[in-house]
């Protein structure tokens, strides 16, 4: 697949996936555009990796994210390839007001829902204008497929995701703009690290708790699935590829039966 890109920007490359999906990239001679809130990770990263290049960028801020890809658009012209990678995720129980609040919740939805939404609105016409192969990568979660009672606004947001991606690889069927979904299963990143005591006690214990993939065995498994070349729509790994495997056979025969391309 990466012998179609040639410009590509992680949002969310600070830490985890999305740092070691920029590693990669840059690691394949493409061009890396490392794009997050936190400026001093972006900033390790680039002296890590000569020639990568950051862009601070806060996908919460809805009411920036025109302006900054316009920034983007105008300093790299040739940006063919965009990961929307950033994340938020909360432990919450809905009979316990005190475990959320009216922000944290709203918070959570902006930044793994309403954000790649207006990102795609933004992003896909100067994705199309280049006519030649380009590359839109939306990030969900087995928890879009399989929700886990510990993280009810993430497993929404995250199905969210998951159909808004086959509605948008439907709309763009027959384009240059291929539309593929990350589909991480459970790993060891920061993303839950300062929920995961939290985790452990209501999965009941160190014994019982779900343990997380380690990121190396990860990246090396969902890389090689997303080199092989096929018609892939989603890069799914372990326990995730359980959810996409059921949720395809399932559904695949009623999408082909309406002529959804997603």
């Amino acid at each position: 697949m990466t012998a179609n890109i040639d410009t590509i920007l992680v949002l969310g490359a600070t830490s985890g996936i999305g740092a070691a999906f920029a590693r990669y990239f840059h690691s394949k001679g493409k061009k890396v555009i490392a794009a997050g809130r936190r400026l001093e990770r972006l900033q390790s990263l680039a002296n890590e990796l000569p020639g990568l290049e950051i862009f601070q960028f806060d996908v919460e801020n809805i009411s920036s994210i025109e302006s900054k890809f316009a920034e983007l658009f105008n300093t790299y012209p040739d940006l063919d390839s965009v990961v929307v990678m950033a994340g938020k995720m909360e432990t919450l129980q809905f009979a316990d007001s005190s475990t959320s609040t009216t922000a944290s919740i709203v918070s959570e939805i902006t930044t793994n829902f309403t954000a790649p939404l207006v990102i795609a609105r933004t992003v896909i016409p100067h994705l199309l204008s280049l006519k030649r192969p380009s590359t839109f990568i939306t990030v969900s979660s087995a928890l879009a497929y399989i929700p886990l009672r510990e993280y009810p606004v993430y497993n929404g947001t995250k199905a969210g995701i998951h159909n808004f991606t086959v509605t948008l690889r439907t709309q763009l069927a027959g384009t240059n703009v291929k539309v593929l979904e990350l589909v991480p299963p459970y790993v060891d990143t920061e993303l839950d690290l300062k929920i995961r005591d939290e985790t452990i006690k209501l999965q009941g214990g160190r014994t019982k708790a779900n343990t997380p993939m380690p990121l190396e065995e990860y990246m090396n498994t969902a890389i090689a699935s997303l080199e092989k070349g096929e018609d892939n729509k989603e890069i799914s790994v372990g326990f995730s590829a359980l959810g996409v495997q059921a949720w395809r056979g399932a559904f695949q025969p009623i999408l082909s039966q309406f002529g959804y391309a997603g």
